[in-house]
């Protein structure tokens, strides 16, 4: 993979967070999930070592690495107003799982839980790493399998 296409794919990893949690390949990844890694990384300019450590799940140390992480999950609809939306989330994981009702319950167990964990932060850059941090550490409780975390 040329650098590019790599660092695209970093990039892309925090918005496929939540689409990997409903098994959504990379091949699926619309064209507007790359229009908006590329409008965050012009608003929050994302190292390149960040950005790689995106594809293994890693959360971002600097401000402009977790406002871009927030600035893809806000321009998702996971965020709204800095705020994590259980609303928008269940109904990306619905329109995700159609075919696949059997792992409709789990991932809203997920987005419960996660809910629960960040509702107390208001500031996308703040809760970008945290629900990140939430799907990372309870995704495998409930039988869900982040790639980058294998």
């Amino acid at each position: 993979m040329q650098p590019a296409a790599s660092a695209l794919a970093a990039a892309l990893a925090a918005a496929l967070l939540f689409a990997a949690a409903l098994q959504v390949t990379v091949a699926e990844v619309p064209e507007k999930l790359k229009e908006i890694a590329a409008k965050c990384r012009g608003e929050h300019p994302i190292s390149d070592d960040e950005l790689n450590g995106l594809k293994s799940l890693t959360i971002p140390e600097t401000d402009e690495g977790k406002c871009f992480l927030g600035c893809m999950f806000e321009e998702m609809g996971l965020l709204v107003d800095g705020k994590f939306s259980q609303e928008n989330a269940v109904k990306i994981m619905k329109e995700k799982l159609e075919e696949k009702p059997d792992e409709i319950e789990k991932h809203m167990q997920l987005i419960e839980k996660c809910n629960d964990e960040v509702a107390s932060h208001d500031n996308k850059c703040e809760t970008g790493p945290k629900l990140l941090e939430c799907f990372k550490t309870f995704a495998p409780g409930f039988g869900i399998v982040l790639p980058g975390s294998e």
